[in-house]
């Protein structure tokens, strides 16, 4: 596993909440999941607003955003757990770290580390 992953996981579980997006059918559903980490590639996603879908096997981006700190995540669901509350493990295939910067009135989004993975299988 890269460095770069690394650290984005280790920020991606400081802040452990965040946005779940994918789509459904023509619709593109979001819905807050709880984030922590997981061997390798691999994230686990709590789903805390149960949507009542099936997401294996789907293509889902995650978002989470803290102060100046913002993060992307693509990843693909390998496996689906439900008890009380659905478990996701979301197999990461891109991550990315941004860091809102200013000067002035102006304004970016810095890129701090990236991460290209395998596609999950």
């Amino acid at each position: 596993m890269s460095e770069n992953l690394d650290c984005i996981k280790q920020k991606i579980g400081a802040i452990q909440f965040g946005l779940m997006r994918f789509q459904d059918q023509d619709e593109q559903l979001t819905m807050e999941v709880k984030i922590a980490d997981n061997e390798g590639e691999l994230l686990s996603c709590i789903i805390t607003d149960s949507p009542g879908k099936k997401l294996l096997n789907k293509r889902v981006n995650l978002i989470q955003k803290y102060r100046d700190d913002y993060l992307y995540i693509a990843g693909k669901v390998t496996n689906e757990l439900q008890k009380n509350t659905q478990i996701l493990a979301v197999h990461i295939t891109r991550a990315c770290w941004f860091v809102k910067m200013s000067k002035g009135k102006v304004s970016w989004l810095q890129e701090k580390y990236v991460y290209e993975g395998t596609e999950a299988a």
